[in-house]
């Protein structure tokens, strides 16, 4: 008999204390609506527990106890939520999400209320899937709900016997997978007693994640074949924005596979990893070793008021995506100088609309210490973002365009990091390859950067000034928080139009960023010249999704 546990509890950290207690296997919760953090089960926990050794399972449960908790409409609810959820940790095709009914419900009510709810869970996950859910279904409930649910409906592939012995059917129900007993009020392993007992004599839907033992220098690698390829959060195409787009040649990590024909890949992008799925179809064998590409070399920049950061380190040997654009590839290993377009000229103020092709010059203009401890910096960029004034300054203020660009590049230029205002055009980045050394000249060799460049910049040359890409609107706030620097960067999908920037800035005491019930980042606080200027907000929506935009970026820089 396998003996094994259920907690709320998050138990990474436990994961070898419990193996030692003799526990092989632990139940932890999908949610959507939990206001406890530490419920929900999240990739790292997943791979972490799999690594020290120990079989997971997952139950689906938000409250699942009144009759409004239950009924076919809230199971489509909830079996897409939970298929999305079992994707995202890496859940495998054929493992089991339980879904709970955690109440001692009579016939009558299980046939009314949770018959239509299972099958609501079946339609849902289906739908959520793109086609039939490559996972199975458990109930957890008393014996009578696992016997009507699992024996005699055939909606649950596996039962999982709740731990109260009076509730209907359960001292004599005998064909549970699952046998949960009640805690007395020991202690485990750094739990409290915020666990239960778990037994099961075979298999009851089990898993490890996809991937979870590829490191990062093991795993099969990947080529990318396709002109651009969704990296997904689930293994479908449908009803899910994809978390980044892979350009051809790219190299991935083969983590596994899911459902035919997607498999998890690991992505290096920006300087940063990503897990996500893609189609295999996509997909070509890299048969000979990958060249690495070196990091394209920022050249400090002279000036009192500004340096580019020190070159990024060379990444290690394999596998490094292949270069973006062919001027990246120029350019490599030669050094490209940061462009400050006549810099320091006083007449570039916030109260002139003149001048916007160049930095702030403005006297007395306030700077961020990047050398300074986190305190200081949020200060200093709080300090940024109240003397910038964007809906006081006539530099940002709306005209028949919009100034999003003038302000990012301004506010990164007061902060000390490289956001480029103007920028080398393409023949000057071929001469610049070949070894010349050229000066800064308005349109012959130098160009304005709108939000659309913005966007391609950061992908292309972000990394070697500094700036690394991150997947998710938490990581933008926390680096925002400890002094850094993030932006949200979105390309229009109607050519010729210019796209959006925001810049993401410390939250204060009045001025926060919007959370899910889970602490998760949802709008990161911002701050933003464009048709609404505004010094703090969330712009009320995820803007970067709007069908406007083919494609958005997060970036930050410490």
């Amino acid at each position: 008999m396998q003996q094994g546990l259920s907690t709320n509890r998050r138990c990474d950290a436990s994961a070898d204390c419990l193996l030692q207690n003799g526990r092989g296997f632990v139940f932890r919760y999908h949610s959507r609506t939990t206001a406890m953090a530490e419920k929900r089960i999240s990739p790292q926990e997943a791979a972490a527990l799999a690594r020290a050794g120990l079989q997971i399972a997952t139950v689906y449960q938000d409250r699942a106890r009144q009759p409004e908790d239950f009924g076919r409409a809230r199971g489509q609810l909830d079996g897409a939520s939970a298929q999305a959820a079992a994707a995202q940790i890496g859940q495998p095709p054929g493992s089991a999400i339980y879904f709970a009914v955690d109440t001692d419900f009579s016939a009558a009510e299980i046939a009314q209320w949770v018959v239509p709810y299972f099958q609501g869970v079946k339609a849902g996950m289906d739908q959520a899937a793109g086609g039939a859910s490559a996972y199975t279904i458990g109930v957890y409930g008393s014996g009578l709900t696992c016997k009507t649910l699992k024996e005699e409906r055939g909606l649950a592939r596996f039962s999982w016997l709740a731990e109260a012995t009076g509730w209907r059917g359960s001292s004599t129900y005998a064909t549970w997978d699952v046998r949960q007993r009640v805690n007395t009020g020991t202690t485990l392993c750094g739990l409290g007693v915020a666990w239960e007992h778990c037994e099961a004599p075979g298999n009851f839907g089990q898993f490890q994640p996809i991937g979870f033992d590829v490191t990062a220098d093991s795993g099969e690698v990947r080529r990318v074949t396709a002109t651009q390829l969704n990296l997904r959060h689930v293994p479908t195409a449908d009803g899910n924005i994809p978390i980044a787009q892979l350009p051809e040649g790219q190299l991935v990590r083969l983590l596994g596979n899911a459902t035919p024909p997607w498999v998890r890949v690991r992505a290096t992008l920006g300087g940063s990893d990503v897990i996500g799925y893609v189609s295999a179809k996509y997909l070509a064998p890299v048969t000979a070793a990958a060249p690495t590409v070196a990091p394209i070399a920022a050249a400090p920049v002279a000036g009192p008021t500004f340096a580019a950061p020190a070159p990024a380190p060379a990444p290690a040997p394999a596998p490094a995506p292949a270069p973006a654009t062919a001027t990246a590839t120029a350019a490599t290993n030669l050094g490209i100088p940061a462009v400050l377009f006549r810099e320091n000229d006083p007449a570039a103020k916030r109260a002139s609309t003149g001048k916007r092709a160049q930095p702030i010059g403005e006297p007395g203009r306030p700077t961020r210490d990047p050398g300074a401890d986190a305190q200081t910096r949020v200060a200093q960029l709080s300090a940024i973002v109240n003397w910038l004034d964007s809906p006081g300054s006539a530099r940002y203020l709306p005209e028949a365009v919009t100034f999003c660009n003038v302000y990012a590049a301004d506010f990164a230029y007061l902060a000390g990091v490289y956001l480029p205002r103007t920028w080398w055009m393409d023949s000057a980045l071929v001469r610049i390859g070949r070894g010349e050394t050229l000066l800064p000249i308005y349109d012959t060799t130098i160009r304005e950067m709108r939000a659309d460049d913005l966007h391609a910049w950061l992908k292309d040359f972000g990394p070697s000034f500094g700036w690394r890409r991150v997947f998710d609107a938490t990581a933008l706030q926390t680096a925002a928080n400890a002094g850094g620097i993030g932006l949200v960067c979105a390309d229009r999908d109607a050519a010729g139009l210019p796209g959006h920037i925001t810049v993401v800035v410390p939250e204060t005491a009045a001025q926060r960023a919007q959370r899910d019930a889970d602490g998760h980042v949802v709008l990161p606080l911002q701050s933003q010249a464009g048709r609404t200027n505004f010094r703090y907000g969330t712009a009320g929506s995820a803007w970067w999704l709007n069908p406007i935009f083919k494609s958005y970026v997060f970036f930050v820089h410490d």
